[in-house]
């Protein structure tokens, strides 16, 4: 049998490589392992990333719904508060013009009251003249001028009735009774004449003078205010008194007559 013989180096060298294959295969096992866990970390960080991204994406699209919202809202209010500006801005003057015009009312109060205290008395002085004045004119009318007076004096004494109420009726009372210096008219009354109680025409002539003319036309007569009583005429007034009465009576167009006046107020 052949002897081989064997190189010491050659062994050696071997050894070397084997060894050398082994760290490197150890190496190359380890280096599996590590790229193992680093493409798990690798997959586990782009997973999260993914879900970040996502839900980042969610994030922002809700943040840009709640901007449009909160733009939409800002723009409303905005002009909501240009338009309140605008409307206080009208109001402030108003509440000036308010102001001014208060102020205007409680200065008409004041006068008002003033004028009130003032006016009272004055109506009541208005309302004893005005009573004075019947009482003194010539007897037309009695009854019902009476009866009118006799109100006025009630409603000036009703505290419930306001000034300008009393006021109206006085100047109402004046009126009328300043009417009759204007007009003419002719009623049926009885008068009292030559001690007898008659009836015929009554004729007023204004405020100047009264008149007496019996139905038939036989007497006439006229009011006299200094004796106050009625008084005959002479038969040549009746055909002027009797045109008188037509004419009151609406009988006849108005025309100059002749007339005793007489005394015209009670001296």
């Amino acid at each position: 049998m052949k002897k081989i013989k064997i190189n010491p180096d050659v062994i050696k060298n071997r050894i070397w490589l084997i060894a050398l294959l082994m760290v490197t295969a150890g190496f190359m096992v380890l280096n599996i392992k590590v790229y193992a866990g680093t493409i798990k970390k690798v997959k586990h960080d782009v997973a999260q990333s993914i879900d970040t991204r996502q839900n980042t994406q969610k994030k922002t699209e809700q943040w840009q719904d709640l901007k449009s919202d909160l733009t939409m809202r800002y723009d409303k209010l905005r002009y909501e508060n240009e338009a309140l500006n605008k409307t206080n801005k009208i109001l402030i003057k108003e509440e000036k013009k308010h102001r001014v015009l208060n102020k205007s009312l409680r200065e008409e109060k004041k006068e008002n009251l003033r004028i009130q205290k003032e006016m009272l008395p004055f109506l009541m002085s208005v309302q004893e003249h005005l009573q004075t004045l019947i009482e003194n004119d010539i007897p037309f009318l009695q009854t019902e001028r009476k009866n009118r007076l006799n109100k006025l004096k009630k409603l000036m004494e009703d505290i419930d009735v306001t000034i300008a109420e009393k006021f109206r009726k006085v100047m109402e009372a004046l009126l009328i009774e300043a009417e009759y210096g204007n007009t003419i008219e002719v009623y049926q009354e009885k008068v009292s004449l030559d001690g007898n109680q008659i009836l015929g025409n009554v004729f007023r002539l204004g405020r100047i003078s009264m008149f007496f003319l019996l139905f038939d036309k036989s007497k006439a007569a006229v009011f006299n205010v200094q004796e106050n009583k009625w008084v005959s005429l002479d038969e040549q007034y009746i055909p002027a008194i009797t045109s008188g009465v037509e004419m009151a009576s609406k009988q006849r167009s108005v025309e100059l007559i002749s007339l005793p006046l007489g005394k015209i107020a009670k001296q």
